[in-house]
């Protein structure tokens, strides 16, 4: 039960972490907040201004490129949440559907355009799909 505690852990805090610094946070932020108050014991007004705060951190973190503050302030959400699910059993629902429940995490988009001289701005919009190569 430990190892399944600390990988939902470990589950919870990338998710929380990743949607931070987007938009997919509006969508959890008020579960999050729940969750975190389930103890019993932390003010709601407390909960909201650690969260702001947070969420400062990760998106100057993002901005920086800052991978090792990512991974640091996913640490603290893996201790809290393994202490919380520690604490109270019914909580491993609560977060297993926040997790499952979430808007996916923004992906990674690299463009790469090889040849070529360019004297002008290269945009890309919209949805593309499949293999696109630009040589």
């Amino acid at each position: 039960m430990e190892a399944e505690l600390a990988a939902l852990s470990a589950s919870g805090a990338t998710t929380v972490v990743s949607l931070m610094a987007t938009d997919g946070w509006n969508i959890v932020r008020s579960r999050v907040a729940a969750l975190l108050r389930r103890d019993g014991r932390t003010r709601e007004d407390r909960v909201e201004d650690e969260l702001e705060a947070e969420c400062r951190e990760v998106a100057a973190a993002r901005a920086g490129a800052d991978t090792a503050a990512v991974a640091d302030l996913e640490a603290v959400w893996r201790a809290r949440f393994r202490r919380l699910l520690s604490e109270d059993p019914a909580a491993v629902t609560v977060l297993r559907d926040l997790i499952e429940q979430s808007p996916p995490a923004p992906r990674l988009l690299r463009n790469t355009i090889h040849g070529g001289e360019f004297h002008q701005k290269v945009v890309q919009t919209g949805d593309i799909g499949g293999d696109l190569n630009l040589s």
